[in-house]
């Protein structure tokens, strides 16, 4: 039996998640962020809210579904700061509604068994525009893959090499008495690529379609994907910072 949904966000990631939920739920609405969402939840009695929003309105957005007592699938990152994402995930909780933070790589049939002394990630993509948000667009994926390996290390030290005009970036984290990860990225080539040392992790599998269909019906474990969000965040904060310096 299909359960009876609700999407706020229609840009790029709205329109990607449309196609999956009108095949796997009962799509209700599909509405903008500044439509009264809280008015079409409470009409529709919605199991679940999907939210694909600009990142900076997702915490307002969010918390609003969350004391409607509806579940919420949130696009990544959930919040752009720790403290304001643990809050919701706190508000969750004390709701007893789930919170689930997009995390595709989870549900990834290609898996990495474990790193070399010396690890290189490459990601090549055509990104139009300034490439500020190459944090969320690239490494807060590639985290995700790493974070059984790197959850209980510490960052020793970091050099970021970026050249704005070819849009070429690398980044270099060397983790205390463990191994170093240098992340290539190339934000201007035609040619899609992701390795993981040599690893390709491009797919032709929907595994956007199978997450998604996972959320809703199966029994996931709520509490590992929101650790995982939130070491994500502050891990990439901490980067943020750092590069600061």
């Amino acid at each position: 039996m299909k359960i009876d949904v609700g999407l706020i966000g229609r840009g790029k990631w709205g329109l990607m998640l449309k196609s999956k939920l009108i095949k796997n739920s009962n799509l209700k609405f599909v509405c903008g962020k500044k439509t009264n969402y809280s008015k079409l939840i409470r009409e529709n009695n919605i199991n679940w809210v999907f939210v694909a929003t600009p990142n900076n309105t997702h915490y307002n957005i969010v918390k609003k579904c969350l004391k409607l007592n509806v579940n919420v699938f949130c696009e990544k990152p959930l919040t752009e700061s720790f403290l304001s994402s643990k809050k919701l995930f706190n508000l969750a909780n004390k709701n007893k509604v789930k919170l689930f933070v997009s995390d595709v790589y989870s549900f990834h049939n290609k898996k990495i068994k474990k790193l070399k002394s010396n690890n290189i990630i490459y990601r090549s993509k055509k990104v139009a525009g300034r490439d500020v948000e190459f944090l969320n667009r690239f490494l807060y994926h590639d985290i995700s893959i790493l974070y059984k390996f790197i959850k209980q290390r510490k960052i020793e030290s970091l050099q970021l090499n970026k050249n704005i005009k070819e849009k070429l970036i690398d980044l270099k984290i060397k983790f205390k008495n463990y191994k170093q990860i240098s992340f290539k990225y190339n934000l201007n080539s035609k040619q899609k690529k992701h390795y993981i040392n040599n690893t390709n992790l491009l797919t032709k599998k929907d595994i956007l379609k199978k997450m998604i269909f996972h959320v809703m019906y199966k029994k996931n474990n709520i509490k590992n994907n929101n650790d995982k969000a939130l070491f994500i965040l502050k891990f990439i904060n901490s980067i943020k910072q750092r590069v600061k310096q």
